[in-house]
């Protein structure tokens, strides 16, 4: 599993540069910011980022006129992030990109065999019960 994420990585990371101008991290603050991780803090908890780190990668974000920040309209000390129409446009053409690559990865594995793979990941990935 290490070395089909690390391979995974390898592909992606040149193909995000590329075509889209940004690297993973960048593209899983944008995922964040658009699934609802609407504050810097929230956003910094979830993807496990120290918020100086996190700060930085929103600079950047901004310059490229992916995000917007804005005061909340509740709470003046708070700042809400959101994807600007262009993050938004970006973020669709970059998961389209992510999704062909992991596409073309798994379509070498029979539907069984990938039915049986994605039934354990799912596993893997659950919440431990205890």
């Amino acid at each position: 599993m290490w070395h089909f994420n690390r391979k995974l990585k390898q592909d992606i990371n040149p193909l995000l540069a590329e075509k889209h101008d940004l690297d993973t991290r960048r593209f899983f603050v944008l995922r964040g910011i658009q699934t609802g991780a609407t504050y810097p803090k929230v956003l910094a908890e979830r993807l496990e980022l120290p918020p100086t780190l996190l700060s930085r990668y929103l600079d950047g974000l901004a310059r490229q006129g992916l995000i917007a920040r804005q005061l909340d309209p509740d709470d003046s000390r708070r700042t809400r992030l959101s994807l600007t129409p262009v993050g938004e446009a970006a973020l669709a053409a970059t998961v389209q990109s992510v999704h062909a690559l992991v596409s073309t990865r798994l379509s070498r594995l029979d539907p069984d065999t990938l039915a049986t793979v994605l039934g354990a990941l799912d596993l893997l990935t659950q919440e431990d019960p205890t």
